[in-house]
Formats: structure tokens, C-alpha cells, sequence
């Protein structure tokens, strides 16, 4: 058995669909899912580029290698002049990616 089983009709003029055709196609949803959650209640946000989950995970394992220095420097009480570029050069590296593939 279907648990949706009301139907409402919506009419819609030309400029309407198209808008509407254009969020759906933003996001990624079925026409009846977009309009289910907005009814809901809820954000609909346009879905992620392609690249986006790389760029995600090439962002992450600069933090991870920053978070790795930060650790050593907190532990030893100092930075080295190493450990500062090192830093520099992945801050660097992180906006580079960020500026190249966003």
C-alpha cells in the first residue's frame, strides 16, 4: 500500500515551472520530493559541485598534517622555524585548492 496517497494538482504558468524546474534540477530532488520538503518546513540547498567532496578531502588532510605540527609544537612548548613554514606552506597549499578547483 502507498503511504502517500493524496494527490493535489498545482497548476503552474510557464515562468513558474521553469523556476521550479530550475531549483529541482539545483538540488537534485524529484519535482514531489522539493515540494514535500518545503512544505515541511525545511532548507533546500542546491547539491555539491562534483568536485566538491575531493576538494573536501584534499582540504581535510591539510588540516590533519597542521593539526599533526600544532600537536608536536603544544608538546614541546615551542614552534621550530620549520615547523612555522611548514604551517605557512600548507595554509598556502589549502587556499591554493581552494582558489583553483571552488
Amino acid at each position: 500500500m502507498r503511504k502517500r496517497n493524496h494527490v493535489i494538482p498545482v497548476r503552474l504558468n510557464a515562468k513558474e515551472l521553469r523556476y521550479l524546474e530550475e531549483q529541482v534540477k539545483k538540488c537534485g530532488f524529484s519535482r514531489e520530493e522539493y515540494l514535500r520538503t518545503l512544505i515541511m518546513g525545511a532548507e533546500v540547498h542546491a547539491k555539491p559541485c562534483e568536485h566538491h567532496t575531493d576538494l573536501l578531502r584534499k582540504i581535510a588532510g591539510l588540516c590533519n598534517n597542521a593539526n599533526q605540527l600544532a600537536h608536536v609544537a603544544n608538546a614541546s612548548g615551542t614552534a621550530s622555524q620549520e615547523t612555522l613554514r611548514e604551517m605557512l606552506r600548507i595554509s598556502r597549499d589549502a587556499w591554493q585548492i581552494v582558489k583553483e578547483e571552488w
